[in-house]
């Protein structure tokens, strides 16, 4: 609201409170109205009162309480509404009317929409979405509609004109907005290099993947020669051992402890010290 709205406003209070069998507050009172909804447009305070008198009739409103229901009724569409209209601007003929929150969280969902497709894209823009419009109320930001428009005119007419019935674009806006567009329709030029570059974003997705698929294979190779080159190495270390074992390498490892005695793996012990061990007591 502004200065101009003020009258109208304290006549919206005045009956508002009369409703309750009150009437207008203190001057101190009414600076806190006036400072509370501020930031938001006259008509959204006002639908904000009414909806409050329709939800309760047995207690006077108070500012904070429909400062409140001002930021929910802002005129930002839901994430799910969001999203939809965002996914209509990927057709460059096509005119969007959408919000800045919109346009952000759909340029921050753009590259894995292009990569992935939309499924893959929602969940970030939804998440991306919800984050900004949380800040632009925190903020206390009125909702800012903006239009894209798009190449085909006789579109972008009638996406515009619904728009200012909404009230969503001011007329005057809108007005120079489509005299802004009479030649900029693209030639079959423009839209031949426009397909072109969607197409080398298609190809250079496709490339990226076939050398992560690549990488995977290549590193698969060689973990293949690893255990085939560990297998080798334990054959010349013990000609015996089970090549089958679950983990080659334990059998290397052990092989190559210091100090480690040798087992009944090892074979039968030589001659002489069989000797030594059975006849010791003889030298005596």
């Amino acid at each position: 609201m502004n200065a101009a709205d003020t009258p109208r406003f304290m006549q919206l209070l005045a009956e508002t409170l009369a409703a309750y069998g009150k009437s207008l507050p203190e001057p101190a009172m009414v600076r806190a109205w006036q400072a509370n909804l501020e930031p938001y447009p006259l008509r959204t305070v006002q639908a904000a009162m009414q909806a409050y008198q329709d939800e309760n009739g047995e207690f006077a409103p108070v500012p904070a309480g429909i400062a409140k229901r001002c930021k929910l009724m802002d005129g930002r569409p839901g994430a799910e509404e969001a999203w939809a209209i965002a996914l209509t601007s990927q057709d460059e003929m096509a005119s969007v009317v959408w919000t800045t929150e919109i346009a952000e969280a759909f340029r921050i969902c753009r590259p894995v929409l292009d990569s992935s497709g939309a499924i893959s894209a929602r969940k970030p823009f939804l998440e991306a979405y919800e984050r900004i419009v949380a800040a632009a109320r925190l903020a206390r930001r009125p909702a800012e509609w903006v239009a894209s428009v798009g190449w085909d005119k006789t579109r972008h007419v009638e996406v515009l004109d619904s728009a200012v019935r909404a009230g969503l674009l001011p007329a005057p806006a809108v007005a120079g907005l489509l005299a802004g567009k009479k030649d900029s329709t693209p030639d079959d030029a423009a839209r031949a290099q426009l397909a072109r570059i969607k197409q080398m974003q298609v190809e250079a997705a496709a490339a990226k993947e076939t050398a992560r698929l690549a990488a995977v294979e290549q590193q698969r190779l060689a973990d293949i020669e690893f255990k085939r080159a560990t297998n080798d190495r334990v054959r010349q270390i013990d000609p015996r051992a089970e090549m089958q074992a679950a983990d080659p390498r334990q059998i290397l490892r052990r092989a190559h402890v210091p100090g480690r005695h040798a087992t009944n793996d090892s074979g039968p012990l030589p001659e002489v010290i069989r000797n030594q061990k059975n006849g010791s007591k003889g030298f005596k």
